[in-house]
């Protein structure tokens, strides 16, 4: 892993398929938002779940202040991975050069009814990242909450 990429992982007992549908829906993504920044989805360009390479959705958040992000799909591989890139909404217009290319990943290793799921925050394309990673203790934090949290909603099902 580079400097720029923080990782987390846990083993959780549920199928890959069901894990990765949930990861796949931006409409659930407030439900296992280990952060608490999480407000809701808006702008889903795709009826379709899950969602796919080049689509895009827009969240509403709050942290340290209300604004909203829009993030576009850039790796959507069924029971592999799922990635999207997060950018300041176009309303949040003066925060768009300084914040974002932020990618969150999801990637998933199957073995029977147990799957092995890394997220990761990669910084590599975030244009303030020097400043940015100084969140990343809160953030791996925030991380770890996230994969209980999709445990908590596969494993009951």
């Amino acid at each position: 892993m580079s400097l720029w990429v923080e990782s987390v992982e846990r083993r959780i007992a549920a199928p890959v398929d069901r894990i990765y549908a949930l990861v796949a829906d931006p409409a659930r993504h407030k439900d296992f938002d280990g952060s608490g920044s999480l407000v809701g989805a808006f702008d889903i360009n795709s009826p379709v779940r899950p969602l796919s390479r080049g689509d895009w959705f827009s969240m509403n958040m709050d942290l340290r202040g209300k604004y909203a992000m829009t993030s576009t799909v850039i790796e959507a591989t069924p029971g592999e991975r799922f990635a999207w890139q997060a950018r300041p909404h176009k309303d949040c217009a003066k925060w768009r050069f300084m914040f974002g290319g932020r990618i969150w990943r999801y990637e998933f290793e199957p073995d029977g009814d147990i799957t092995l799921v890394r997220e990761s925050w990669d910084l590599t394309e975030e244009p303030l990242r020097g400043l940015v990673i100084l969140g990343r203790r809160q953030t791996r934090q925030a991380m770890r909450r996230s994969l209980d949290r999709i445990a908590e909603l596969t494993e009951s099902e």
